[in-house]
């Protein structure tokens, strides 16, 4: 049974077709290529090492690039409907180096596994011979985002395992560098530069300075008992400098007691360090809204349930329902106190995740509309515009080649 409808299927082998010259397959969940009926392709050690890399390729939430057999290079792409993994697409296979000793050892292992030699010397000399080393990335890439753009599926939980994985590169990266003695920092030094990258709103900056932090205390100990001691620890210095800063958020306070249960649940490092960045986004939100009132109570009322429900359609009404007071008393109110309208803070509140869904999902605008609060996408990249002086889409592209530049 085809993974995905047969129309859809057909769009995007033909549109990759055009580009690369080779054909596609589907990917069952235990490696097994649908439609193709030669005796090598579908043997037992080739569809266990697909399995292996599409699994990897879930993992990851990105293409995955893997040697078929030696000498032979395949990739494969993700399948995602909502929260279930339903296989993938297999972007092909082949020969990395037209040496015909190479050639020779492929068959030889090919002739090993289950296949007659001269049924392995077919496959292997109607195999492409790409010798680029980076054209099957690239062209594992151009398959997932041809793939991402032709689906009407919610890929969603791809976009979280690679918001997962980027998060444990940084966080091994890190450890490596203090390994290597590169830890300049003490954690209190870290934590400190944490909380200043969050009162001024940097995002990003926040977040890679959490990942060194999570790095620097595992390279303390491995002990998941002992990083989470510290890590709660490192909340409370957070809550408590954000209240000295402003007594207004005492509502932090609340809130540290929702974190803290999630970390003391949290079974694993991985686990911790997501636990960790979804409070960091949430302790930004706070920061960022009660940080603009320091003097009213029933503003930072009117603040905190913005922040709760920003993404969702909200109005005047519903706020106004909230806090027990009339819509024209809230919009004075709130503009008096912080300087900026209801409707401005909505929108702060909303292009911020949408910078976010940027840089780790691969969702399209439309979607990082809709999940955003926007009604529409034509309304959300005019006023993603008007805030950042770029389109959503430019955006993401001068993101994407920073990160790439910073690995290179």
């Amino acid at each position: 049974m085809s993974i995905l409808p047969p129309s859809t299927l057909d769009s995007i082998r033909t549109s990759y077709a055009n580009s690369y010259e080779i054909d596609l397959t589907e990917v069952t969940l235990s490696g097994f290529c649908s439609g193709l009926d030669d005796p090598v392709s579908n043997l037992p050690a080739l569809s266990r090492t697909r399995a292996t890399g599409l699994q990897e390729a879930f993992r990851w939430g990105e293409p995955y690039s893997l040697f078929l057999l030696p000498n032979v290079i395949s990739w494969i792409v993700p399948l995602v409907k909502d929260a279930r993994f339903l296989g993938g697409l297999c972007g092909g296979a082949v020969l990395a180096e037209p040496d015909p000793s190479d050639r020779f050892e492929t068959i030889n292992y090919l002739a090993s596994s289950g296949c007659t030699r001269e049924q392995a010397e077919v496959y292997v000399n109607a195999l492409p011979v790409w010798t680029n080393p980076e054209r099957p990335q690239k062209a594992a890439e151009f398959l997932f985002a041809l793939t991402c753009n032709a689906l009407s599926w919610d890929m969603l939980l791809l976009s979280e395992n690679r918001k997962k994985a980027m998060r444990q590169r940084e966080i091994a990266e890190e450890i490596h560098r203090r390994k290597q003695g590169g830890g300049e920092h003490s954690l209190i030094d870290e934590e400190r530069a944490l909380f200043s990258l969050m009162k001024a709103g940097d995002q990003k900056g926040a977040r890679r300075e959490l990942n060194k932090t999570l790095g620097a205390l595992f390279t303390h100990t491995a002990d998941i008992r002992l990083i989470k001691a510290h890590v709660i620890e490192m909340m409370g210095y957070l809550v408590r400098s954000a209240i000295e800063d402003s007594p207004h958020m005492s509502s932090l306070i609340e809130k540290n007691h929702e974190w803290m249960t999630t970390i003391i649940d949290a079974g694993d490092f991985e686990t911790l360090a997501n636990v960790m960045a979804d409070a960091l986004d949430g302790f930004m939100r706070n920061i960022y809204l009660l940080g603009q009132n320091r003097t009213n109570t029933t503003v930072s009322r009117i603040l905190n349930y913005i922040s709760e429900h920003a993404y969702d359609p909200i109005t005047l009404d519903m706020i106004a329902e909230e806090v027990n007071l009339s819509t024209f008393r809230i919009s004075h109110l709130v503009k008096e106190q912080t300087g900026k309208t209801v409707f401005q803070h909505i929108q702060q509140l909303r292009i911020q995740e949408a910078q976010r869904l940027l840089e780790q999902s691969d969702l399209c605008c439309t979607d990082i509309a809709y999940e955003t609060g926007f009604c529409d996408q034509s309304y959300f990249i005019k006023q993603f515009r008007r805030q950042m002086g770029i389109t959503p889409a430019r955006y993401r592209r001068l993101y994407l080649s920073h990160q790439a530049s910073d690995h290179t």
